[in-house]
């Protein structure tokens, strides 16, 4: 109740600022302190049927909007839309005509802001003391209502009022009181077109028109093959959602399917058979439903929206703008989300599935495209030499964003591998490549390699025109790529280039990067980000210090981040790594994970933990065949402190522990591996990996007490 009445006075005090001042429009601010950023939120709007749509979401630092500067000063402020558009010309589509706003604070909670169209002015002094004083007065007893624990947290869509113009029933009168409907569907449409999900275009329609129509129950939904899936739902009973979810268009005989057949609006009065109990507000059945069926820009039917409220009078209010706006974001968000998930599919299959498991060095890979139908020519690679006692590391990043670079990268990395694993040294590798790609494309690429004999510890090192690996051994100092290193030609600039190698000691514990621009750019001190990143995540975890650099590129979102980080462990002798596959269909498989594990950890005498470890393999195995529905690939690494498990899938989604209750019919065990897990091992976590992810958990060694 004490938020009714706090809307009631913001409308109200809105209404008289359009009487006194004559203005086309309205608005009452409330401040959100909430992080990151001090803002200004429209919780109060009064429109006329030419008022300008005021700007919802206002930066208090902004110096150009009015309101931005009357809460600063806490004074009254005007300001030009010459002035404003020059300095946010996007924000044009959402106030078309030429406006002044004035505006004057209200008390410490908010602004009351004024809008005039057509051709800037400047408010007289009597307009000024209006203004302010209904200002004051407003947030007077704003300040009473907050003494009273009323909250002053705006509403996420504000509440928007047609200015009473007290004209006489007919067409003038209509428009006015459209006006809040024509607001909510201008700002749908202008929203609409910058989302990329339908789930997101559903929730905003559901927040606008409900509140445009004053409704109470809402409904979209998205055709999905012959079956109609729930994208937002609002007020809506859970009996409704479930027999809407999944629903079958052929057979069907509902609201939603008939609509759809019929490619028309439908009305149903309060109590009607078809729509009782959809609201989910008690046992009440009089309420008054529209359906609408959703029209695609082709003309096919992509969904529906369904609203009900308890005023009938919504089925001549409800708009068919609504149908077409919405239809054509859900068929538009449908097109893209295809899109990516093909670009998405594309540049996974050409990334390494997984990087193998070598004793004597330890791998992981990010890779982070810049998002949307884009693909990119950043790729890592690492490949076992023949003798099983060297790895060569690559990374590298062809020119360009699109299908072409994608082929491209595509070729040299398999060009690339074949080369090293032939045993070529890094220089012969680049050269080779080199002039492969002049024959081959017109692009031109960058790409370091490097070498590691993993008895000896000895690196070799090649680039060409690439930004050298990061090399840091556990006293923290980093080698200095300056003595001696060549930073060669581009690959594909001249077909005679030639690549010079230069060698570099790893001792036990170093860690080498090898990284793109995405990750660090040419500009930034590579030692500088890996130490802050190695503090913020400790350098002990390869996962956690990947994670942090990668978070780190948040200025660079708009080129590809390709991250390869390895720690070379000493020469691999006395290494304890151990490795299993394991197929889809393999019913035996979880069993196969625990005989495996109690016969390595037997062999390297740590039964101490084979019980615990035995569970958690068995555990996390048999969660990947169920949930990842791929093959599985397990690796054990025997430490003096710990043993690491680490399972490999092709599904890219992380693996999270299941919290949730457990609902009728519900399997006890079902989704609650990951807890085990999380209970029993003393660290654990999800990594992309290639083409799918790795789940891996650690177990301390230490013997147990006798």
């Amino acid at each position: 109740m004490g938020v009714d009445a706090r809307d009631r006075l913001l409308a109200t005090a809105a209404q008289d600022v359009v009487h006194a001042l004559r203005a086309s429009a309205a608005t009452v601010y409330l401040v959100r302190p909430e992080p990151p950023k001090l803002m200004l939120i429209a919780a109060a709007v009064v429109v006329s049927p030419l008022g300008v749509g005021p700007i919802e979401h206002i930066p208090a630092d902004d110096p150009v909007y009015a309101t931005a500067a009357a809460y600063r000063s806490g004074d009254t402020a005007t300001a030009h839309s010459i002035d404003f558009l020059g300095e946010h010309p996007e924000e044009a589509i959402s106030m078309p005509f030429p406006f002044t706003a004035f505006s004057a604070p209200v008390g410490g909670v908010g602004v009351m802001t004024a809008f005039w169209i057509n051709g800037p002015r400047e408010p007289t002094a009597e307009e000024r003391r209006q203004l302010a004083e209904v200002s004051g007065s407003l947030g007077r007893e704003l300040e009473q209502l907050a003494a009273q624990r009323v909250p002053m947290t705006p509403p996420a869509v504000p509440r928007v009022h047609a200015a009473e113009s007290g004209l006489a029933e007919g067409q003038g009168a209509a428009a006015v009181d459209n006006a809040p409907l024509v607001y909510h569907l201008h700002r749908l449409a202008v929203q609409l077109n910058h989302v990329s999900d339908g789930r997101e275009a559903a929730a905003l329609a559901c927040a606008r028109v409900m509140s445009a129509v004053d409704a109470d129950a809402m409904a979209v939904t998205q055709v999905k093959g012959d079956r109609l899936v729930i994208a937002a739902a609002e007020g809506c009973s859970h009996l409704f959602l479930r027999e809407l979810e999944g629903q079958l268009l052929i057979s069907a005989s509902t609201p939603e399917a008939r609509a759809m057949a019929h490619r028309r609006q439908l009305t149903y009065a309060p109590g009607a058979a078809l729509t009782r109990g959809r609201v989910g507000t008690g046992d009440r059945d009089d309420y008054a439903w529209v359906v609408l069926p959703l029209l695609g820009g082709s003309g096919v039917v992509v969904g529906t929206c369904s609203i009900g409220s308890e005023q009938p009078g919504i089925s001549k209010t409800a708009p068919s703008a609504l149908a077409t706006l919405l239809g054509q974001a859900l068929e538009r968000t449908a097109a893209d989300g295809a899109r990516h998930a093909l670009a998405q599919q594309l540049q996974r299959t050409l990334l390494p599935r997984v990087l193998p498991q070598c004793a004597g060095i330890r791998s992981t890979s990010r890779y982070v495209p810049t998002g949307g139908i884009d693909l990119g020519g950043d790729w890592y690679d690492l490949v076992t030499l023949p003798d099983q006692h060297s790895v060569t590391a690559l990374v590298g990043d062809v020119q360009g964003h699109d299908i072409q670079a994608a082929v491209v990268m595509g070729q040299l990395r398999a060009a690339m591998r074949a080369y090293a694993t032939e045993g070529h040294h890094p220089g012969t590798i680049l050269g080779r490549i080199n002039r492969f790609l002049w024959e081959s494309s017109h692009l031109m690429c960058t790409c370091a390699c490097i070498q590691i004999d993993l008895d000896t510890g000895v690196a070799q090192l090649a680039t060409a025109g690439h930004q050298p690996p990061i090399i840091r051994n556990p006293a923290g100092c980093y080698w200095n790529s300056n003595c001696g290193l060549d930073i060669g030609v581009p690959l594909g600039v001249d077909p005679d280039s030639s690549y010079m190698v230069t060698e570099a000691i790893l001792e036990p514990g170093t860690l080498l990067a090898l990284h793109t621009d995405g990750v660090i750019s040419q500009e930034e001190t590579q030692s500088d980000i890996m130490e802050a990143a190695i503090k913020s995540s400790g350098a002990d975890e390869l996962e956690t210090l990947a994670d942090e650099l990668i978070r780190r590129r948040s200025n660079r979102m708009t080129d590809d981040a390709a991250l390869l980080l390895l720690q070379f462990e000493g020469p691999p002798a006395h290494a304890r790594i151990r490795q299993l596959e394991i197929t889809q269909n393999d019913l035996r498989g979880a069993h196969r994970a625990r005989s495996a594990v109690h016969g390595w950890l037997h062999e390297w005498e740590m039964d101490h933990v084979a019980e615990k470890m035995e569970l958690l393999v068995s555990e996390m195995v048999t969660n990947a065949l169920i949930h990842a529905a791929t093959d599985v690939h397990v690796c054990v690494r025997g430490y003096s402190d710990c043993v690491r498990v680490e399972v490999r899938d092709s599904d890219v989604h992380p693996a999270r522990p299941d919290t949730s209750p457990l609902q009728d019919g519900d399997p006890a065990e079902s989704g609650r591996g990951l807890l085990i897990v999380d209970a029993l091992a003393d660290r654990w976590g999800n990594s992309p990996s290639g083409r799918g992810k790795t789940v891996w958990f650690e177990v301390a060694a230490e013997p147990s007490c006798p």
